[in-house]
């Protein structure tokens, strides 16, 4: 091979080289104008991201706060509503006009509630004041409170009892039903549904009356009041002829019988004032006998004047009586104080010989003794009886036997006298 040609090699090498340095420059003047047209529109590219960023940043900030601001605005606002709406309820509850109306069941303010609501009065003998007057006493130590009436209570129609405690009563006490309240709507419903109540109806309780009757049996000459009020045909129950034990004998003796009407006032919600004046004028109404029934016996005819006269006397005579007949003493100065050769002086032996054979205490007591049933025939004649609890006793017995004994005294000389008696 020649050497030209061998030499031919390096020359296109060195021609090489130079274009491929020459490439070698263009390509790296290229790729340094398309790094910086690159790097340009990085920054393009930058600039507008960093303006978004902070665009978008910005409007959640305000986002941000606009939520903030409206949740604190909403917030406050539900807050006023829950708070008016809670206001309303409480101003729209039943139990706030139980409340305020609670002063009108105490001692000062009831009578007016009487009056408004017209009590039915059950006496003619009483009028609205008793009632007052009564449910006034009554609260005087109370103290009430109101609860819901379960079986009458409703939505449209609230029902409450009030209830009467004592003072001084315990928490678990029960108390009394005063009055049952029942309420109504007043006017219209407020924006939020809600109407404030008022009372529609008290009605009072008439369980807690401690009633008082008047129940009286009187000579049919004596006249009976009750709180100024004279008994007539309206209370009449019954009458007859007054028949104890000695009123048979006391007729045949006098020609006298004595008559008498039973009243009945029925019932009263306050202690009532009554007087009973006998046929002289006399106010005899402490001068009863308690009878079956509550019955106030007056079946006496002597004025209390005269029944003052003879009441020591007749004490003397029948505790004279029982201390001798029931010692066996003799009977001689008891029947000094009976009208000689009397159907009184018979008995009187005759008791003597019927009692030989009982006991002979060593000791007879007068533990208490009345006397009362007084009537007055004429000047001459007049009855009672006696009520003796006697006690009598030896060394090895003690009894209690109660003596009771009709009397009918006759005047002779001047004289008290038993002329009949009828033991038991």
């Amino acid at each position: 091979m020649d050497r030209s040609n061998k030499n031919d090699k390096p020359v296109r090498n060195e021609e090489k080289a130079p274009v491929r340095r020459r490439r070698s420059s263009s390509v790296s003047g290229k790729s340094s104008r398309h790094n910086a047209v690159i790097a340009g529109k990085r920054k393009k590219r930058h600039g507008k991201n960093s303006s978004f960023r902070y665009f978008l940043g910005t409007y959640t900030a305000l986002w941000a706060v606009l939520t903030v601001v409206l949740c604190v605005v909403l917030w406050k606002n539900l807050s006023n509503y829950q708070r008016d709406y809670d206001a309303a309820k409480a101003a729209g509850a039943p139990e706030l006009a139980m409340q305020e109306n609670m002063e009108l069941f105490t001692a000062d303010k009831i009578g007016d509630v009487i009056d408004t609501q017209q009590l039915d009065i059950s006496s003619r003998f009483e009028t609205i004041e008793q009632y007052k007057d009564f449910y006034k006493g009554y609260l005087q130590n109370k103290n009430v409170r109101y609860i819901k009436n379960d079986e009458l209570y409703n939505d449209a129609r609230p029902v409450y009892n009030v209830m009467a405690f004592d003072s001084e009563a315990a928490d678990t006490d029960e108390g009394e039903l005063l009055a049952i309240v029942s309420l109504k709507a007043a006017g219209e419903k407020d924006s939020f549904g809600f109407n404030k109540w008022e009372i529609k109806d008290i009605a009072i309780s008439e369980n807690i009356y401690d009633y008082h009757e008047v129940y009286v049996r009187v000579m049919d000459d004596m006249d009976v009041y009750i709180n100024g009020i004279k008994l007539d045909e309206r209370e009449y129950i019954t009458g007859g002829v007054i028949d104890n034990a000695v009123s048979d004998m006391a007729y045949e003796l006098t020609g006298v019988s004595f008559n008498y009407n039973v009243y009945y006032a029925g019932e009263l919600v306050q202690e009532p004032q009554v007087s009973v004046i006998d046929a002289q004028g006399n106010d005899v109404t402490a001068d009863y006998v308690d009878a079956e029934n509550g019955l106030k016996d007056y079946e006496a005819t002597a004025s209390p004047e005269f029944i003052a006269g003879v009441q020591d006397m007749v004490q003397s005579f029948c505790e004279t009586y029982v201390y001798h007949i029931y010692r066996k003493a003799s009977v001689d100065s008891v029947a000094a104080m009976m009208e000689d050769g009397s159907e009184a002086e018979r008995l009187l032996y005759n008791a003597q010989s019927t009692l030989a054979w009982a006991w002979v205490p060593e000791t007879v007591e007068i533990l208490d003794e009345s006397y009362d049933e007084f009537m007055y025939y004429n000047d001459s004649y007049f009855s009672c009886r006696s009520t003796i609890n006697i006690r009598k006793a030896d060394s090895k017995t003690t009894e209690d036997e109660e003596f009771i004994c009709q009397w009918l005294f006759k005047k002779v000389n001047g004289q008290w006298l038993v002329t009949y008696f009828v033991l038991g």
